[in-house]
């Protein structure tokens, strides 16, 4: 006898066999009893689930000899016949390479016939998304109307690709994916049918591994039965698999919490010597990253075996939940560009040291600092020595107005250093000016050119402000200009300081001016543009008067 992979030889022979779908069969079931059959049913759902076998089931309910009836009997030639697709009367299209206008046409012509053995015509159609929309339009009709011994039953994985006029004519029917729990206690049953053992780490692999589809996970377990003698062990499905060995994956956990980036890249290279698939490795990491958080959170929800439970109580406590979800995005993030990228191993290691960095998210800084303030009102020894300094400061003004902080000169290089780094070319006067103290909160800076005089006006706010930030102090500057008989030798003591006054302000009379100079000198417009104005403008200079030229 020909040999039956697991999948073939256990699919479900009628509906409470179907794992994990009790609500559509439950619901199919009472339909059948009341005699509520329609006349076009669309199953959809991830694959691997059930839909097509849910169909084969259906139409041996609805054509079995003793039928219709919810238990078909799977002993009647019927029955027998559909569950070997040999029945000509339940015909299974394949909706890929059956797709055109052509086939639906011809379909079309077949419903009109009556069935041969059965009371109905079932069309099972298989991966109907792939019909086009010129097929689907050309089956509307029928669909909508369809002879009283035709009954299309329909299966997809892609429902949203199904044109909204096909799904208005079907009863539809979501399938879901099926849960670790049902898949488990399914494979149990088939294990012990078939006379071998599996441990509960090999099981919470194949579940992981198979995503919720049963296909999948008795797909991978027949291939672990055919290469294994003996018991079925987590160890041999990682390396059926190409899986890390999971104390690689708990080493590099660990490591991402200690932030040791020297041994998470010894790790990496071991790995790819070995002959790890790199994509593998970033899989795993996140895979065994999202038990440790669920575990953190909820260990009742989390899928992990006895043996394994020693090992999440350690790493449960390693990161916040914050910390995780940016872990996984990171890991998400480098799974999708190394697909695409030649040198996969560089971009996990990058990946791998910024998730080594410490991180805070934006409410754990907040309550940092908040914390920080606290300690700070709380704690008199800060308090009395903010009062020290003030009393000392206190007495540098009135008791003794000469007293000078030692450090008032050196908060005046560090301004004049600042203010040049941000403004090498126009700060350079700064340099030039030479600072005395005057008193405790006054200073006094002298320049020997006009040019730098003006040139320290101009940071003036600026270095107040500066001073103000470096030493808690309101200081007054005084900016004056020395003149200097070089021809009699004056020594620097002796030098006479003369105060230069700033420019007066010139106020220039609009109407005045523009009769006299600027009609010769501007276009007559301008005079227009001014009155606008007002009648006086302070401070209107000439190149204010071309830039409202150019911009009228």
């Amino acid at each position: 006898m020909t040999y039956l992979v697991l999948a073939r030889k256990f699919r479900p022979r009628s509906f409470d066999e179907v794992v994990g779908q009790e609500h559509i069969s439950q619901t199919l079931k009472n339909a059948i009893s009341e005699k509520r059959i329609a006349h076009a049913y669309l199953f959809s759902g991830p694959r691997g689930c059930g839909k097509t076998t849910m169909a084969r089931i259906l139409a041996k309910a609805l054509n079995c000899k003793n039928g219709p009836a919810p238990e078909p009997c799977g002993v009647c030639e019927n029955c027998i016949e559909i569950s070997k697709s040999a029945n000509i009367d339940v015909l299974e299209i394949d909706g890929a390479s059956n797709n055109g206008i052509d086939e639906i046409r011809a379909l079309r012509e077949n419903v009109k016939f009556s069935s041969a053995n059965s009371k109905y015509k079932i069309y099972i159609v298989d991966e109907a998304h792939q019909i086009t929309v010129q097929a689907f339009n050309a089956l509307l009709k029928t669909l909508e109307e369809p002879p009283a011994h035709v009954v299309f039953i329909m299966a997809t994985t892609e429902q949203h690709k199904i044109p909204v006029t096909i799904l208005s004519r079907c009863q539809r029917y979501r399938f879901k994916l099926i849960s670790s729990a049902e898949m488990a206690y399914a494979i149990k049953k088939i294990a012990q049918k078939e006379d071998f053992e599996i441990d509960d780490e090999a099981l919470n692999i194949v579940i992981t591994a198979s995503g919720g589809s049963m296909r999948d996970a008795l797909s991978l377990l027949d291939q672990a039965v055919s290469s294994n003698t003996g018991k079925i062990t987590g160890e041999y499905i990682r390396g059926l698999l190409g899986l890390l060995p999971k104390d690689i994956v708990a080493s590099v956990t660990d490591n991402i919490a200690k932030g040791d980036i020297h041994t998470i890249l010894k790790i990496v290279k071991e790995t790819a010597e070995q002959g790890y698939n790199i994509l593998q490795f970033a899989r795993d990491l996140r895979d065994h990253l999202r038990k440790v958080m669920i575990y953190s959170v909820n260990p009742e929800v989390a899928e992990i075996s006895s043996e394994d439970r020693k090992l999440f109580d350690i790493q449960k406590t390693l990161f916040t939940i914050s910390r995780h979800i940016r872990m996984n995005n990171l890991l998400s993030k480098v799974i999708e560009e190394m697909r695409w990228y030649d040198q996969p191993r560089i971009l996990l290691e990058m990946y791998l040291l910024k998730m080594s960095e410490p991180y805070y998210n934006v409410g754990e800084l907040i309550n940092r600092i908040n914390e920080l303030e606290k300690n700070i009102k709380t704690d008199s020894n800060v308090e009395v020595s903010f009062e020290k300094q003030s009393t000392a400061w206190d007495k540098a003004h009135t008791e003794d107005e000469t007293a000078v902080p030692a450090d008032l000169t050196g908060v005046w290089n560090e301004i004049v250093s600042e203010i040049i780094k941000k403004h090498p070319l126009t700060a350079q006067s700064l340099k030039q000016a030479l600072m005395k103290a005057v008193d405790a909160s006054s200073i006094q800076l002298t320049v020997s050119r006009q040019f730098d005089y003006n040139g320290v006006l101009e940071f003036k706010e600026q270095i107040l402000k500066l001073f103000k930030r470096k030493t808690e102090l309101n200081i007054t500057m005084k900016v004056i200009i020395e003149k200097i008989a070089r021809e009699n030798k004056i020594t620097r003591e002796d030098i006479i300081i003369t105060e230069e006054k700033p420019p007066p302000v010139v106020e220039y009379n609009v109407e005045e001016d523009f009769q006299e100079s600027a009609k010769t000198a501007i276009p007559k417009h301008i005079e227009e543009i001014a009155k606008k104005f007002g009648s006086t403008a302070k401070k209107f200079s000439i190149y204010a008067l071309f830039a409202l030229y150019l911009y009228y």
